[in-house]
């Protein structure tokens, strides 16, 4: 007997380091889909177990990052679990699921979330307001860069260039043909479609929308700007100067492959693409990259930011947590530096290690130049079935080229193409 009251008071002195022990090994785990690609997806989840390994070793978290697919495969995705206990507590998606994202109600904001968003660029936080307030954490934020292979450039004695119109100059420069015709080296390779759309457009006389309400940012659009004030017209009769070159191989999908080949000599890409282009093309040319062509003098505006967002469905100190450990100023310098994108955050353009990396990559300043630089109210579109209008205007497009519709035509097409839209949406919601 007296033996099992020693056992048992033994046991009782050491259950509380037995509960300690327990309540310390207890974590939250936070769920992040991602929409990162490639090489970049290895880089978020390197910043994922940084994360694990110090914030979250200390404070009891564990970001668990789950690469979903592209943007729009997350967005199809969040809206099938919506409601249900599939929904992740974050996601990392595009300005294509703004609209809907504005009209969720399982979206917590960030302002709901109480995140310190000062230190953040003007033109990413108004990026992903609406009159609910700042729908996403700006976090991937990306500029349209110019892509030209310099090498060749040089050797023509050419530069990148500065309008639509000095563009025809360069193409006839820089493009090349067998003697079948086929491209031995196009002088660009691509399609615009709504992201490219959104800085010809956007940048035109200063400032314009594709859409009323800033693009749909204020409110629900319900009005297309572009065909009564001419600013598609005008994008597509420069953009057609370019294709009469006969060196404008209008495709796309392939592009990036028939850059870094070397098959053509310039292409319109995100900045999130830098890194990953430069590594392919592995030295074979010098990788040079410049602000977007003016469609004319007066589109001035500059470039809309692109990239994406960190969007929340879960009000919680864990989440709060990893969101601003996302937008500090060394994990924002170890992305941009790792992938292409732009900080979001001011705080790290003055960290020692950023400014030495842009001194050494200058390749890197331009997609930060082109977005400080440009006009604050650029917005990116905010439009229903918005990945069904993206291919809308590249099919659009390539009519024109083609000469299957006239640029009037082509316009009112769209115009009518998204308006219905707006009603299929309307009726929906």
């Amino acid at each position: 007997m007296r033996k099992a009251i020693i056992i048992l008071l033994a046991l009782l002195a050491i259950a509380p380091v037995f509960a300690q022990g327990a309540a310390e090994k207890e974590t939250t785990t936070v769920t992040v889909w991602s929409s990162a690609q490639g090489s970049n997806q290895t880089v978020f989840d390197e910043i994922a177990q940084t994360f694990n390994d110090t914030i979250g070793k200390e404070k009891g978290i564990n970001f668990e990052a789950v690469y979903q697919g592209k943007a729009s495969d997350v967005l199809t995705k969040v809206n099938a679990a919506s409601g249900t206990d599939s929904l992740p507590d974050i996601a990392m998606m595009d300005a294509t699921a703004a609209t809907d994202m504005n009209s969720s109600e399982y979206l917590v904001t960030v302002d709901k979330l109480g995140i310190d968003t000062s230190d953040i660029i003007d033109c990413a936080i108004a990026s992903y307001s609406s009159e609910k307030g700042l729908l996403g954490l700006p976090f991937n934020a990306s500029a349209l860069l110019y892509y030209y292979n310099k090498t060749l450039y040089d050797a023509a004695g050419v530069t990148a260039p500065r309008t639509l119109d000095d563009m025809v100059q360069v193409a006839k420069k820089t493009g090349k043909l067998n003697a079948d015709g086929s491209f031995e080296v196009a002088a660009f390779v691509g399609v615009p479609a709504t992201f490219e759309l959104s800085t010809f457009i956007g940048a035109q006389n200063g400032l314009s929308y594709l859409v009323n309400n800033r693009n749909g940012h204020d409110a629900r659009p319900t009005e297309v700007l572009f065909g009564k004030e001419g600013t598609y017209a005008a994008f597509l009769e420069k953009w057609k100067a370019v294709y009469d070159t006969g060196y404008m191989n209008a495709i796309s999908s392939g592009t990036t492959a028939e850059f870094t080949s070397g098959r053509a000599a310039a292409l319109l890409a995100s900045s999130s693409n830098l890194a990953s282009i430069i590594k392919a093309v592995a030295g074979e040319f010098e990788v040079g990259v410049a602000a977007v062509p003016m469609v004319n003098e007066q589109a001035t505006g500059g470039t809309v930011i692109s990239g994406g967002a960190l969007f929340s469905f879960t009000d919680s100190a864990a989440v709060k947590t990893v969101l601003e450990y996302l937008i500090s100023p060394e994990v924002q310098a170890k992305w941009s530096e790792a992938t292409g994108y732009v900080p979001v955050t001011t705080t790290a353009y003055e960290t020692e290690q950023y400014k030495a990396f842009l001194s050494e990559n200058p390749q890197y300043q331009v997609a930060l130049d082109s977005l400080l630089n440009s006009n604050a109210g650029l917005a990116n579109v905010w439009v229903p079935s918005a990945y069904s209008i993206y291919y809308s205007f590249q099919a659009n497009i390539v009519d024109v080229l083609k000469e299957a519709k006239t640029i009037p035509a082509a316009v009112d097409e769209m115009v009518a193409t998204i308006e219905a839209a707006f009603e299929a949406y309307a009726s929906q919601n």
